[in-house]
């Protein structure tokens, strides 16, 4: 697939000053004791980027561990660091990926205990946007062969809300979100076309769960009465989506869906007037998720 850049909206900042090297305001912030007992774990950070990251910390005087899978790299840059700014530092060779566990009981043991769990926190992105994303790749294969082929998948509307207490649940859904807009752009052309579907409000148990417990509980303790939609409302209009994405006129067929393939569609607004504004929700690219800048 080919793709004419220019003619991509990159969503550009318009009336800010743009800086291609550190200035003033940001380095004002990298003096040798802003960041003295801290501590920073910098992967990646043998080359690049991460190299100079690991440097930047050390300046400002904080502990240093760095990661990264080439020894040789990994001493240089622990030996430049010890030269020039005299921090602790610690060099850990390995893949962030194969035990992270390991890396940070390696962080702990010399600079001090990190209390954090990331497996139940990564759980969630695992169900959220692993599992969709497999699927997908596992019926890709014959939606090719067929020529066409349709997915639903359920998303929602905290990906583009700021909810306290939800950070792994709202950025899932907003990765899955996001990850539906790009493969409409790749899949499109082989006759596959991908939804994503905000599935209304509701108290079913999966729903009832998402706001109860923890500081998010106490936070919303009163949204529970906000749950009125039908849980018929989204099994509905997942019949309503397949029927109008199939080529069968005579069955309901309806070009206009196609429109809408990689958008994000709330169950609760009305399908038909959402059609009938489908040219101009194209036009002016909406339903999307986007940072929206000065």
């Amino acid at each position: 697939m080919s793709m004419d850049l220019d003619s991509v909206d990159l969503n550009l900042s318009t009336g800010i000053t743009q800086h291609h090297e550190p200035y003033p305001f940001i380095t004002a912030f990298n003096k040798p004791t802003t960041l003295t007992g801290r501590i920073v774990l910098v992967t990646g950070a043998s080359r690049g980027i991460g190299r100079n990251t690991a440097l930047a910390f050390a300046a400002a005087g904080a502990s240093v561990a760095v990661l990264a899978r080439t020894a040789a790299d990994l001493a240089t840059l622990a030996s430049e660091i010890k030269e020039k700014y005299g921090t602790p530092v610690l060099a850990i060779t390995g893949d962030v990926l194969a035990d992270p566990g390991s890396i940070v009981c390696q962080v702990e043991e010399k600079f001090g205990k990190i209390d954090k769990d990331i497996s139940a926190y990564w759980r969630v992105f695992e169900v959220n946007v692993k599992g969709p994303l497999s699927l997908l790749h596992a019926v890709l294969p014959g939606f090719q062969k067929r020529g066409k082929g349709t997915v639903i998948t359920v998303g929602s509307s905290a990906a583009d809300l700021p909810l306290p207490f939800q950070s792994s649940y709202d950025a899932s859904k907003a990765a899955v979100q996001k990850a539906i807009q790009i493969l409409d752009m790749e899949l499109r052309e082989l006759g596959v076309l991908n939804f994503l579907i905000q599935p209304g409000t509701m108290a079913t148990h999966l729903g009832r769960g998402a706001v109860i417990g923890g500081g998010f509980g106490e936070l919303l303790s009163g949204y529970a009465k906000y749950m009125i939609d039908s849980i018929d409302l989204p099994a509905q209009s997942m019949v309503a989506l397949a029927v109008l994405a199939g080529n069968e006129k005579d069955k309901g067929g309806d070009e206009r869906v196609k429109r809408l393939s990689g958008r994000y569609w709330d169950v609760s607004d009305d399908l038909e007037q959402i059609l009938e504004k489908s040219a101009e929700i194209a036009e002016r690219d909406l339903y999307h998720l986007r940072i929206r800048k000065l």
